[in-house]
């Protein structure tokens, strides 16, 4: 997995968009389903396709995805996690991965 598959396999159907302007690499929460920590606050939702599952989390409530995880039908898994440079843009770093 690459994050520019992933992040340009959820736009479409998905209530994920990639925001243009200074921030073009935010990915955009719409609707959550799920809280995820127990607060009260719907913060992540899941999206299925296909070839996996994809698992959003806006964490801090700003309405922009914090954490992004992709679980593939083979069993693979990569987590990423947006990261905003010097110059503003924001650059997604993977932060995990592995087999199950």
């Amino acid at each position: 997995m690459q994050d520019e598959t992933l992040l340009a396999g959820i736009g479409g159907e998905h209530p994920l968009t990639v925001e243009e302007g200074p921030d073009a690499r935010e990915v955009a929460l719409a609707e959550p389903t799920v809280d995820l920590d127990g607060d009260g606050i719907l913060d992540t939702r899941v999206f299925q396709d296909a070839d996996g599952t994809t698992i959003a989390s806006d964490l801090d409530e700003d309405g922009w995805v914090d954490h992004l995880t992709r679980l593939d039908e083979d069993g693979s898994y990569a987590a990423w996690e947006p990261r905003r440079e010097a110059d503003g843009t924001v650059r997604w770093e993977r932060v995990d991965d592995g087999q199950l």
